[in-house]
């Protein structure tokens, strides 16, 4: 019995007497391994050795393959991810091997590795960005007042209370063609409540290309935004409240199997604006919360089916993952007006600063398998400073007035170092409890600590990017505006956006 279980030991767990095993095979420069793929192998040689540590010190005589549930899966995943490495570095009789080849092994590596949650930056940025990115155009159509269009799809004010001090001609007026339009949107626009209400909504689609660190996807997202204000002699304050929905599907590939994710916003938002002459200051300060669901699935095949003592089947997992966070924004921006014939042109120069806070979770697998992995929370933080310039439009119809728009921003953004989350095998924080030395618990995500974390880093944030906006306003009578927008975004790398808007302004 004492020379089986010896033999056992070296046949299951052969990083003791053979120097090739998972770790020196992505570390191996030959083969190719990317940065997460080396991370990956080096944590679940780590995690096999630690399981069948575990296993044979409970007595149990094929050491980790007899561990219960998704100990003993993880164990039997492992263990053909190290045998397949030293079978691939010359190793002989290793009849685990799952006979996929390097390629196939280093593709196994990245379907275990939870990379699709580096992209939770991307995603929870750009949600958070929908409602504060909806009050700051929000607030240079109120600056623009009743005869120009709205910025960037936002719906601009209807009334005389935008601007009661400008001596140019058009901000008083719906036209500048004509200083008195006949119909009603000319008297409806110069008397009423200084309270108003707005409500929009508005769509946004893309993609984002695959790299070496983060997957690519399809996305798409939808916005509404519902709010008040009141316009003063020298300004406008209100508030708002706004809901957004954001759906990425992972693109599917030799490294990704798919999956997605889903993340639900809501916020609040006070805002405000003074006005000075030809200057004017916008303020916004947002704050919100997000909740957000994945499916990761982790699908490899094998071509192996005399493994012993347990089967190497082809895995085709669905893993679960469920977590909140929140987020504050604020933003400031100043501009300067002047009027050129019948446009209105205003260059501007603006600061955003964004922190969003994502808590740690475990993901779940409806089939009790254990290549679930456990993630530490999250922080993105974003400084950004951006320089625009708009050209409105301003031509008097007998239904009101047109007001076509373009504008152009520069973006540079300060905080563009890449996003770095540290997983683990959920598996470790059982070890843990059961009192396995260097096992970490929950909530416990130190490497120095750990024996499967490893690090998933994304990519490099782009520090510099544009975007081009084209929209069309229509103020009415009754106090009522129409408007549509498209925006793109342009300069990025590997991402591709395009956002179309409606909306509605009134007043009381």
């Amino acid at each position: 019995m004492k020379y089986f279980l010896w033999l056992s030991v070296c046949w299951l767990l052969p990083t003791g007497v053979f120097a090739q095993n998972l770790a020196t095979f992505v570390n191996d420069e030959t083969f190719g391994a990317s940065e997460l793929q080396r991370s990956v192998g080096v944590a679940v040689q780590s995690a096999c050795g630690a399981l069948n540590n575990f296993g044979l010190s409970q007595g149990l005589q094929n050491g980790g393959f007899d561990l219960p549930g998704a100990q003993g899966d993880l164990f039997a995943r492992c263990n053909e991810m190290v045998q397949t490495a030293q079978t691939l570095q010359g190793a002989t009789g290793r009849g685990r091997d799952l006979g996929i080849g390097v390629s196939g092994l280093l593709a196994v590596l990245q379907q275990v590795g939870g990379e699709e949650q580096a992209t939770q930056g991307t995603l929870t940025t750009r949600v958070t960005n929908g409602q504060f990115s909806n009050i700051a155009g929000r607030l240079n159509a109120v600056r623009l007042g009743g005869a120009s269009a709205a910025i960037g799809g936002r719906v601009a004010a209807s009334g005389s209370y935008a601007y009661p001090d400008r001596a140019q001609p058009g901000y008083h007026q719906l036209s500048l063609d004509s200083r008195a339009m006949s119909g009603g949107a000319a008297a409806a626009d110069m008397a009423g409540s200084r309270f108003g209400w707005f409500l929009e909504g508005s769509f946004n689609t893309g993609d984002r290309d695959q790299t070496v660190s983060e997957d690519g996807f399809d996305f798409d997202s939808s916005s509404v935004t519902a709010g008040i204000d009141y316009l003063f002699d020298s300004g406008v304050v209100g508030v708002s409240f706004g809901v957004d929905a954001y759906d990425a599907d992972f693109v599917t590939n030799a490294l990704v199997a798919g999956g997605s994710v889903e993340i639900d916003g809501i916020s609040g938002s006070a805002f405000g604006a003074l006005y000075r002459g030809n200057w004017y200051l916008d303020g916004i300060v947002s704050a919100g919360s997000l909740d957000t669901d994945s499916t990761r699935l982790a699908v490899y095949p094998s071509n192996n089916p005399a493994c012993t003592p347990v089967p190497c089947p082809a895995q085709n997992d669905t893993l679960r993952g469920s977590t909140d966070g929140d987020f504050v924004a604020a933003g400031a921006t100043i501009g300067y007006e002047v009027t050129q014939g019948k446009w209105d042109i205003s260059p501007t120069l603006s600061l955003s600063y964004r922190n969003i806070d994502m808590d740690a979770y475990t993901e779940t697998d409806p089939m009790g398998g254990g290549l679930t992995l456990s993630y530490a929370g999250q922080g993105f933080d974003s400084f950004r400073s951006i320089a625009g310039l708009a050209f409105t439009g301003n031509f008097s119809r007998s239904f009101g007035v047109l007001s076509p728009q373009f504008r152009v921003e520069w973006h540079h953004e300060f905080e563009d170092d890449p996003s770095r989350l540290v997983a683990k095998y959920a598996v470790e924080e059982q070890l843990a409890d059961a009192g396995v030395v260097g096992a970490a618990g929950a909530g416990v995500f130190a490497l120095s600590q750990c024996i499967s974390c490893f690090v998933i880093n994304g990519d490099k944030v782009d520090t510099n990017f544009g975007l081009i906006g084209f929209g069309l306003s229509a103020v009415l009578s009754q106090r009522i505006q129409l408007y549509g927008t498209y925006d793109a975004l342009i300069g990025l790398n590997n991402l591709d956006s395009n956002a179309f808007s409606v909306g509605i302004r009134g007043q009381f």
